[in-house]
């Protein structure tokens, strides 16, 4: 328990000493706002909705500190924190060597996780890629004990498992991923006599987890601030956990950018973890010595698929889908230390000498590493939102394009009721009836045109001549400052 302990403890310090402060916008973390927001006033978030998320959100927001972006953000702090536990112990049971060697393998690679600038800039920020890497570390758990377990696994626990799985699709659909490797895995394990009633309890369990669904029209009849998609009815609730918004950008990138993101692949990977880790990753996958090759091999396979799918997501920041795929070749890492430290002689200490240099080599770079990602300091979204609610005039309505824009507002506006005198208006979304509704709704003095078409600015004017003026939002030199300007 000593060094878990002390994983913990780096950890806990590394991320504390660099947390977000609020609703940031640092570490490519728009979307913070919004999934703060919806998790502290029970709404929706943007697609898909993400409902096992904000519930486990919205209970540390109970935490007595700090404000609730705050508490989020220490919310995937913890995450991150649990993953890089459950990482080591699953490091432990692949290289199944209880010397100090198997010790000292796991918990160089699971630091070397942790410290990863990408997972390390998601664990000091509000989103849900920290939880998203923490159940697929422990479906990857799942997956090596259907590949391992003599005897057969319980079928209780197959339902348990389940009741995980079907949960972690709740946050991410991504997940399903690995889901179906560890459905497959479980068919082609199970003696053909047992697989149906086998399967049958794996699905059921399945299907208990995702009843978390229900989160979304339950809310949503209840008309909270955030509610995306107003998924009362069946048509909205698909659009909200279809992410109908987003359906195109999966494998939507165009050929001609193919070869860029398959070289920004190459270099997101050396630097997670340097030259030295990626070839310990690739000599634990090709030589680890472990007797779950099999599972290895498997591994490699999931890793293939994901990074296919994180390089032709068409957005900028697609790389976020690697999180399991670094997750992964940190297993890999581990294999490759506990490989070099065997044939490594012992005389001279010689292998005492390499344990120290595989310490060294990759812990080169975190200090420049912390420079990237630190959010400690990152205050341009709070002040930002700040400004806006000072400047804006009595009764204004505040028109906003974007989610760079939008969300801070959201959080201050709905999450802490500041300036309920105001009327934020998200222009891109008056396209959608179901947003025109939810603006009637929330703001009942508010007249939204039915058909709102060009000049909306000019139309809510002349819709509401008894409130304050119409003010859009406009964001000049968004790197590194922000300035918000209003015009009447």
């Amino acid at each position: 328990m000593l060094l878990p302990g002390l994983l913990l403890l780096v950890l806990g310090l590394v991320y504390s000493r660099t947390l977000a402060p609020g609703v940031t916008w640092a570490n490519a973390g728009t979307d913070s706002g919004d999934l703060i927001t919806a998790a502290a006033t029970l709404g929706i978030a943007h697609p898909t909705g993400y409902p096992t998320y904000l519930l486990l959100a919205r209970l540390f927001q109970y935490l007595p500190l700090g404000d609730p972006a705050l508490r989020t953000n220490i919310f995937s702090a913890c995450m991150a924190m649990l993953t890089v536990l459950w990482v080591y112990r699953l490091i432990r049971r692949i290289v199944a060597d209880p010397g100090w060697s198997g010790l000292f393998a796991a918990g160089v690679a699971a630091l070397g996780l942790g410290l990863a600038p990408l997972f390390w800039s998601q664990a000091v920020i509000a989103e849900v890629h920290t939880l998203n890497a923490f159940c697929a570390a422990v479906i990857l758990s799942f997956i090596l004990s259907t590949l391992t377990s003599q005897p057969e696994i319980p079928p209780a626990h197959a339902r348990l498992q389940g009741l995980f799985v079907g949960l972690a699709l709740g946050n991410h659909v991504t997940i399903a991923l690995l889901a179906g490797t560890w459905l497959f895995t479980s068919s082609i394990q199970t003696p053909a006599q047992q697989r149906v009633r086998y399967l049958g309890q794996q699905v059921l369990g399945i299907a208990t987890g995702l009843l978390v669904y229900l989160y979304l029209p339950l809310r949503a009849s209840a008309h909270p601030a955030v509610n995306w998609g107003n998924p009362v009815d069946l048509s909205g609730f698909w659009w909200v956990i279809s992410g109908a918004p987003y359906r195109d950008l999966a494998f939507g990138l165009p050929q001609m950018f193919l070869s860029q993101r398959l070289a920004a692949w190459a270099a997101l990977l050396i630097q997670q973890f340097g030259w030295v880790g990626v070839s310990l990753g690739f000599i634990g996958l090709l030589y680890g010595q472990t007797r779950y090759r099999q599972f290895v091999g498997l591994t490699a396979i999931i890793a293939i698929a994901y990074s296919a799918f994180a390089l032709t997501y068409n957005t900028a920041d697609s790389y976020a889908y690697l999180l399991p795929v670094y997750l992964i070749f940190t297993l890999w890492i581990a294999l490759g230390i506990h490989t070099l430290l065997r044939v490594c002689p012992q005389r001279n200490y010689s292998r005492l000498a390499l344990a120290l240099l595989l310490v060294i080599l990759p812990a080169w770079p975190v200090p420049t590493n912390a420079r990237q990602v630190d959010a400690s300091a990152d205050r341009r979204a709070m002040d930002y939102a700040r400004q806006v609610l000072t400047e804006a005039p009595d009764q204004a309505i505040v028109l906003t394009t974007s989610d760079l824009d939008t969300f801070p507002l959201w959080y201050y506006h709905y999450a802490l009721a500041e300036r309920p005198d105001m009327f934020v208006v998200v222009e891109p979304l008056l396209e959608f009836p179901w947003y025109r509704e939810h603006l009637r709704i929330s703001y009942p003095a508010l007249t939204v045109p039915e058909q709102p078409g060009m000049g909306r600015q000019e139309q809510l004017a002349r819709a509401n001549p008894s409130l304050g003026p119409v003010c859009r939002v406009e964001l000049i030199d968004v790197s590194p400052r922000l300035h918000c300007l209003l015009e009447e």
